[in-house]
């Protein structure tokens, strides 16, 4: 790596948005206590109905710089927005509430920013959690440049790998689509990233996908129903976005490719519910059914 400059300032807040978990969030601030370099702050914002986290935001407040936000409304999308207005740093980052940061991440993550100002936002690679002590103290941190819609597919990138520049998160009329996303009022249930990276591309803001230093989050699909939801909410990023047939095809194959790597029963379950998702079919009735009952 090259020579730092001291003169670009390189503090990063983290911004968790969480429901419904206390042993994960523990757990993921356990691996911020073991980061080589702290975040300046890390912004919670709970939106637990009973005030399930007083024990571990009153454990981990003697350890690392918390700002526990409790608000009265649901969705991550929202959350991530709420908080994002709280943060300070000059980086940010929005881990999920069940992932966790290999001890150096932070350390590593910063440094890049510091030494290469034309990088804007950087997505990590990811491994599952399983793997977390394996990972490499120092990592390579080779990349590739992000340019286009396809490279962010093929990127596989979630909330929680994305930090980027604050400067150029603010440059956008909103940060996270508060229509996409887990706990938003319609059933598109992810890609709320997606839709975000690709409005950063089309502000020319410029992306990384390193290739070695990694988070850890699981690579699980619960459930035909959230694969469906999930499904669901990649077509509206693509349709929304006017991305293209090809863009659309290659989306709405990729799955059956994924289930011939595993052909399980359970798992050709979850690849016909993400088809119908991604098809766009469901998406189309329920906007009709909405229309009728808005009228």
């Amino acid at each position: 790596m090259t020579q730092e400059n001291p003169t670009i300032k390189v503090d990063l807040s983290l911004v968790l948005c969480t429901y419904g978990r206390t042993n994960e969030v523990d757990n993921f601030l356990d691996s911020i206590y073991r980061q080589t370099k702290k975040p300046t702050e890390i912004i919670i914002v709970d939106q637990n109905e009973e005030n399930i986290l007083h024990y571990i935001i009153k454990k981990w407040s003697e350890k690392l710089p918390i700002i526990h936000k409790r608000v009265n409304f649901k969705g991550a999308s929202r959350s991530r927005n709420f908080g994002a207005k709280q943060a300070v740093s000059a980086l940010i980052a929005f881990p999920d509430d069940d992932c966790l940061y290999p001890p150096r991440l932070i350390e590593n993550i910063t440094k890049l920013f510091q030494q290469k100002r034309e990088f804007e936002t950087i997505l990590t690679a990811k491994i599952e959690p399983s793997e977390i002590s394996s990972c490499l103290s120092k990592p390579s941190l080779n990349y590739s440049w992000v340019t286009s819609s396809l490279d962010l597919f093929k990127a596989k990138a979630e909330t929680s790998n994305i930090f980027a520049r604050k400067s150029k998160l603010e440059s956008l009329p909103f940060i996270f689509n508060e229509n996409i996303g887990p706990g938003a009022n319609t059933p598109w249930a992810s890609n709320e990233e997606t839709d975000l990276l690709i409005r950063l591309l089309k502000q020319g803001i410029k992306i990384i996908k390193l290739k070695e230093l990694s988070i850890a989050h699981h690579s699980l699909q619960v459930s035909p129903a959230r694969s469906l939801k999930y499904g669901m909410g990649r077509f509206e990023v693509i349709s929304t976005h006017r991305l293209g047939a090809g863009i659309y095809l290659i989306n709405l194959f990729q799955p059956i490719v994924r289930y011939l790597k595993n052909p399980k029963p359970y798992n050709l379950l979850l690849c016909i519910a993400t088809i119908l998702g991604r098809s766009g079919i469901i998406n189309q009735v329920f906007k009709i059914f909405n229309s009728r009952t808005g009228d």
